[in-house]
């Protein structure tokens, strides 16, 4: 497989894991009646997903000291790795989500 197939295999599971978070959070609210009990679950699974903002950070300030200097990226591939960051930040808050319910 090249790496444009990689990419797109990549872009399409962000997009599934994005629309499970959002159709488990909607599912959840109409069960829970935005209680204090899911707002407790929420809270915990963005805390336990903003650990990964602080990750992506560290990465942009550490990975300048490995790449080329005269590597040049692209706005699309630019664009394309942001998505994919946000594919995987999604997926740390669906399954927080889905730890927290059953743990509280």
């Amino acid at each position: 497989m090249n790496e444009q197939t990689i990419l797109l295999i990549f872009l399409v599971a962000a997009l599934a894991v994005t629309l499970g978070l959002y159709f488990l959070k909607a599912k959840k609210q109409m069960q829970y009646k935005g209680d204090e009990r899911w707002k407790l679950i929420q809270l915990n699974a963005n805390n336990a997903a903003n650990i990964s903002n602080a990750v992506l950070i560290v990465l942009l300030v550490v990975l300048p000291l490995f790449i080329d200097s005269q590597t040049t990226f692209t706005l699309q591939r630019v664009i394309t790795f942001a998505l994919i960051y946000i594919g995987i930040r999604n997926l740390i808050e669906l399954v927080a989500t889905i730890y927290f319910d059953k743990k509280l």
